[in-house]
């Protein structure tokens, strides 16, 4: 049997360097984790970080958990039950409440069991995504257009989209205008371009090697096209080229179209992810 400790920390710097071999070690299913806790400790922002530390683990590291800022779900390392239950116990136990939780299908789904018994919340799923990773990248034929990257004078209407993504595939709402200026400063939001943007999306700086592609948007009125898949492989050869980096994505489960664009490209499923909320306290119920 592992001999458990969770340490709780709030410097993102110092839970990078403590968990530094964890993560490196696995820089595909931890690369959000990975990611969130970097920009953490570039912007100096507060977050709290739940390392889980075992016998057995890397540099004494197991697992980890997350909270990128208080009211946001937490994001948790896929780990097996036990370690999701231990850091489950010990977050509710120092007295914090979580809004949700989120990662590899198992370990959240453990996770959630566990903090449902002890906080006496109801734990709903609110979505179910899948994880992929670049195999073979299979480009798409006869898309006209190019691959660029998005203008400062476009920043109006990436916000806008960038909007529109948020609503259609349900995540919360929020005013995404500091992340559209952040990816346009640093040169890692892209547009396909066939005489004017026609898709958009964002590829993160590499970790690992790896560099994680999201909010793929295409407007209504420039679908079933092919644009999405020609900004999505085009964007996948320049990170293998310029970067050395590999792609990973999510999808959601409940969309089977961006599901088989993927696949086509030659992206593989590594594993499945939920999202769960934390409802409020159940009272004798």
């Amino acid at each position: 049997m592992d001999s458990l400790h969770v340490e709780a920390m709030t410097d993102a710097a110092a839970a990078i360097e403590r968990a530094g071999g964890y993560l490196t070690a696995n820089p595909v299913e931890l690369n959000v984790i990975w990611s969130v806790m970097k920009q953490r400790a570039d912007s100096g922002a507060p977050g709290r970080y739940w390392l889980l530390e075992a016998d057995d683990g890397i540099d004494g590291i197991a697992g980890l958990a997350i909270e990128s800022a208080t009211g946001h779900p937490a994001a948790i390392a896929p780990v097996r039950r036990d370690h999701a239950d231990a850091i489950a116990a010990a977050i509710s136990g120092e007295g914090h409440r979580l809004s949700g939780v989120v990662g590899e299908a198992s370990a959240t789904s453990a996770f959630a069991g566990c903090w449902a018994e002890r906080v006496r919340t109801a734990a709903v799923v609110e979505d179910a995504q899948r994880l992929y990773a670049l195999g073979r990248l299979v480009q798409p034929e006869a898309v006209p257009g190019r691959l660029r990257r998005a203008d400062l004078s476009e920043r109006e209407m990436m916000i806008k989209w960038w909007s529109a993504f948020q609503v259609e595939t349900g995540l919360p709402v929020s005013d995404v205008s500091p992340a559209v200026d952040l990816a346009l400063s640093i040169g890692r939001l892209f547009v396909w371009d066939d005489a004017g943007a026609r898709c958009m999306a964002r590829a993160t700086g590499q970790l690992g090697g790896i560099s994680r592609i999201g909010a793929v948007f295409t407007p209504p009125q420039w679908r079933r096209r092919g644009y999405a898949a020609a900004c999505v492989g085009a964007l996948c050869e320049w990170l293998r080229g310029e970067e050395g980096a590999n792609s990973v994505l999510y999808a959601q489960l409940r969309n089977p179209s961006s599901n088989a664009i993927y696949r086509r490209l030659g992206f593989e499923a590594v594993s499945e992810v939920l999202a769960y909320r934390f409802d409020d306290v159940v009272n004798g119920r």
